[in-house]
């Protein structure tokens, strides 16, 4: 009996199984995965931009115990870190992968390739390279028939910018062959609003109205004018709802940037609400 007959993949059903380090695709690039976070503002990116080499890139597959299911929903994760560090790893990724793959969903938190020159046409082409991996890891879930992932019942869901790798696997254009249903945006953005016409894919987001990092509404990430300009999700949730998109946002009243950790890594209440609101809103679209 698969899950959605009797707990409408809201509750907590299943023990979770974890195949951790599966390559799923070989690329050319400077890393693809690195510390949690920097706290050096003064670090010489430059310097760590050795020639690139080819990297194994690779995810985590969370999936649920003894479901019964014959097919999956399926959620992807992409962490945050201006695409020049973060990992896999990172604490809320793995933890909210953990919490839907417990409801019935295989999910699958992944690293991608990261690293550019201090300028706006290096950060593009890390943009579009990373985008480029977040594609081809949909497409090797998608291809296996052990986790019985579902092409039709597909989500995407990140940080920073991971948040941004979600907007644009579901809009610029839409990632081909499979049908993804509902996006979760945590504080990222999009650098053309009219992208949001390619498609109609609901948009649950949230973010700091202060926060220092990606602009809550227009502007350059930190402030800086090397990295173009982005728009970020009030401006995103203002043009979808001016285009009939579903959609939702939260207007997060704490300063800051990454809200579902502390300083120390701690999950903090905001991680539980994104949880509980992602889950609500991905069960919503899937019963549409």
């Amino acid at each position: 009996m698969g899950n959605d007959s009797h707990n409408g993949y809201t509750v907590p059903a299943f023990g979770v199984n974890v195949e951790r380090d599966v390559v799923y695709r070989k690329a050319k690039g400077y890393w693809s995965e690195g510390p949690d976070r920097f706290d050096e503002p003064s670090l010489n990116w430059a310097k760590l931009l050795k020639p690139q080499e080819e990297l194994e890139l690779k995810m985590d597959i969370y999936t649920p115990e003894c479901d019964g299911a014959s097919s999956r929903p399926l959620l992807l994760m992409m962490h945050g870190g201006s695409f020049l560090f973060g990992n896999k790893n990172e604490k809320g990724q793995t933890e909210w992968c953990r919490h839907f793959a417990s409801l019935g969903y295989v999910a699958a938190s992944i690293d991608y390739r990261m690293g550019f020159h201090i300028k706006k046409s290096g950060l593009l082409t890390a943009e579009a390279d990373a985008l480029e991996d977040a594609r081809a890891a949909l497409a090797f879930l998608l291809s296996d028939d052990r986790l019985k992932a579902d092409a039709g019942r597909v989500f995407v869901a990140g940080t920073s910018a991971g948040g941004a790798l979600a907007l644009s696997l579901a809009y610029a254009p839409p990632a081909a062959g499979c049908r993804i249903l509902a996006v979760g945006d945590l504080w990222g953005y999009v650098r053309d609003l009219s992208v949001l016409e390619n498609a109609s894919v609901p948009i649950v987001s949230f973010q700091s109205i202060q926060d220092p990092v990606v602009p809550y509404e227009k502007g350059c990430p930190l402030n800086r004018k090397s990295a173009g300009t982005v728009y970020g999700t009030k401006a995103v949730f203002d043009r979808a709802a001016a285009l009939g998109i579903p959609c939702d946002h939260v207007p997060c009243q704490e300063k800051g940037h990454r809200l579902h950790l502390d300083r120390e890594g701690v999950l903090t209440p905001r991680f539980y609400d994104i949880q509980d609101r992602l889950t609500a809103f991905f069960a919503a679209a899937m019963a549409r």
